[in-house]
């Protein structure tokens, strides 16, 4: 029986990608530790998430619209998604490329409560190619590959977290936004009190002096 020989450049390539994947599975096995240890508190959270809706900033990227038969769907975007993903906590979220052959990528968004282990996966595909008006464009650098990736997987992306996400919860930033667009675009008031102690911060009159 001959035995096989593996180049050092190999072995050292197998042993990096075993190091990798063994410190990826312990970053989640952390991770799921960590949300039991420390399980989110939901009125914190559904707080948190008013108060950052009640940024005019937010609010003017909180919502996407576009025409479809004769009708404007709208709905939340990405932008507040990933507010209310931060906000609630305990939730690992994001989009993956699984693999890249013949000028397509296959890659996947997900989101998973690490909490409950609930998830929420989208698989699809996506061509390396652009369209522009000359016509269609073969991309093939790998940063417009990366970006055309990420671009399709936005929108996959938005769905899994507000699928993961309460449905109410999701409803009152919404109407918290509208509420935030409607009163005039006024700052909140913890942003008021952190600039005015910056103000104050930059003549010498420190936090506990006022």
């Amino acid at each position: 029986m001959e035995l096989g020989f593996i180049a050092p450049a190999k072995i050292e390539t197998n042993l990096l990608r075993e190091t990798s994947g063994t410190r990826a599975e312990h970053e989640v096995q952390a991770s799921y530790i960590i949300a039991k240890r420390f399980p989110r508190d939901q009125l914190a959270s559904y707080t948190q998430i008013l108060d950052a809706c009640k940024r005019p900033f937010l609010a003017e990227q909180a919502m996407y619209a576009y025409p479809k038969g004769g009708t404007l769907v709208t709905g939340a975007s990405i932008r507040l998604a990933e507010v209310l993903a931060q906000a609630w906590g305990n939730l690992d979220c994001g989009v993956r490329e699984l693999s890249q052959n013949n000028g397509i990528s296959v890659a996947e968004a997900y989101a998973i409560d690490l909490q409950t282990n609930s998830r929420v996966t989208k698989v699809f595909h996506v061509k390396h190619e652009r369209g522009t008006k000359a016509g269609v464009k073969r991309v093939t650098d790998p940063r417009e590959v990366y970006e055309l990736v990420a671009n399709n997987g936005a929108r996959r992306l938005r769905a899994c977290i507000l699928a993961i996400i309460p449905s109410d919860v999701v409803e009152a930033a919404i109407e918290q936004c509208r509420k935030t667009m409607l009163d005039g675009h006024k700052e909140p008031i913890a942003d008021r009190i952190r600039k005015l102690v910056q103000v104050f911060s930059e003549v010498g009159v420190k936090v506990e002096h006022l």
